[in-house]
């Protein structure tokens, strides 16, 4: 089994969202990866345009339905692809099919979206000039960035805090702290552990995980104040250059990391940016 990845060239910004049934088609005059390879269940890694070696993994999405037969002309192709739900003017107006082989094969599929993932694209993963290209494993990492970015999916935005967090036990242990005495606080305080007696705790720890290099990091107003007001010892921790893993099987996995401390953490004003603002509008003037 291997991970396919689909070049978009069209889709420069990495922006636009996936669309459930949404209809990508190749013609070639001869049998190219992934024809024998694309099936029905198939995971696929969408990437944005931006030339031979840049450009963003978009989104991972899994083959809903495929099309994968010789056609005698473009006018056989429209038959053969209408079972995806695309109409035969839509196919035969695209530049694509105009400027195709005249006869050929042609590959074409549904998919729906998994998950996104906007993450850079790095080296590692390398397409073709057909715009396909095949790994065992997909490796997402901050490709040079630095510090704590954004990840949007739910899934994996948990596992790499998951990573940090349990590097971080590891840590507490390595210092002498007893595995009774580590509390997990994340659920319902403004940090992530606790160690200690619960009536006179010695210290905090806020976790953060990075896929990027050392660098900023997002904290909330409730961290910074408890860390400031509540004369308990805190420590920053922060788990930098995690790697996401994308395996064949559709998991995710996340490995390595650095752990960096800042304690004790005392936050202050200047190494503070603002980012956002609650504000209240007055409904009653």
């Amino acid at each position: 089994m291997t991970i396919l990845l689909k070049h978009q060239p069209w889709n420069v910004g990495g922006d636009p969202d996936a669309s459930e049934g949404e209809i990508e088609w190749n013609m070639w005059q001869r049998r190219l990866l992934p024809f024998q390879q694309l099936d029905v269940g198939t995971r696929v890694v969408l990437v944005s345009g931006g030339g031979p070696s840049a450009g963003v993994l978009t989104w991972e999405v899994e083959v809903l339905d495929v099309v994968k037969e010789r056609y005698d002309d473009h006018q056989h192709a429209a038959r053969l692809i209408q079972k995806l739900g695309i109409s035969k003017t839509a196919f035969l107006s695209t530049e694509y099919t105009t400027n195709a082989p005249t006869s050929g094969w042609l590959l074409s599929w549904t998919y729906r979206p998994v998950r996104r993932i906007k993450q850079p694209r790095s080296p590692e993963h390398p397409i073709g000039r057909n715009g396909w290209g095949a790994i065992d494993k997909l490796v997402v990492s901050g490709n040079g960035a630095s510090g704590q970015g954004r990840l949007d999916d739910p899934l994996l935005r948990r596992k790499v805090e998951l990573a940090a967090m349990a590097l971080v036990r590891q840590w507490l242990i390595d210092q002498g702290h007893s595995r009774r005495s580590i509390r997990n606080t994340s659920a319902y305080h403004p940090y992530d552990y606790e160690v200690g007696p619960e009536h006179a705790p010695k210290l905090r720890v806020e976790v953060k995980g990075t896929l990027g290099g050392p660098g900023p990091v997002f904290v909330t107003a409730g961290e910074v104040r408890a860390a400031r007001e509540d004369g308990i010892r805190t420590v920053l921790a922060i788990v930098h250059n995690l790697e996401l893993t994308l395996r064949a099987d559709g998991t995710w996995t996340v490995d390595g990391g650095h752990l960096w401390l800042d304690d004790p953490w005392m936050p202050s004003d200047d190494a503070l940016q603002a980012t956002q603002f609650r504000y209240e509008p007055d409904y009653n003037p």
